[in-house]
């Protein structure tokens, strides 16, 4: 649990440090950071059932496999988390990578609809608020 904590912790960090960076005028920047906070969601959220992966596309598929093609959570959660994928390797990768601010500016304002997930096992959300059980769900 500690670890599923410290790893939502972590992600609200890097939210932070994306809209500060967006705000300096580093969209490719500010999508690399934004990326690596939904991200560290998605990996707390595999942890709390115990799930651990090494690699970022593993983390990418298996979320989506376990989360959103079974109806656990909104499947546009993990369509959001692949496009963050998608930008962070454009932006990192390419040296004349143009990512619009705006499009950054949608991918950092749905950080807070990407955490509220009904995490098995966590009390905290990115948000820093408490959990509140709502219906369905396993």
């Amino acid at each position: 649990m500690r670890e599923v904590n410290a790893l939502l912790e972590k992600a609200e960090r890097f939210f932070a440090a994306a809209d500060l960076l967006l705000d300096a005028g580093d969209a490719d920047f500010a999508v690399s950071r934004a990326y690596y906070g939904w991200f560290y969601v998605a990996e707390a959220v595999l942890l709390s059932e115990g799930l651990r992966y090494s690699r970022h596309g593993q983390v990418v598929s298996q979320y989506g496999r376990r989360f959103a093609a079974t109806d656990h959570l909104d499947r546009r959660f993990h369509r959001l988390l692949g496009r963050a994928f998608e930008l962070r390797q454009l932006a990192d990768y390419s040296a004349e990578a143009e990512l619009e601010p705006v499009v950054v500016e949608d991918l950092i304002a749905e950080k807070h609809q990407f955490a509220v997930f009904r995490c098995y096992g966590c009390t905290e959300l990115v948000s820093g608020e408490k959990s509140v059980g709502s219906g369905g769900g396993s």
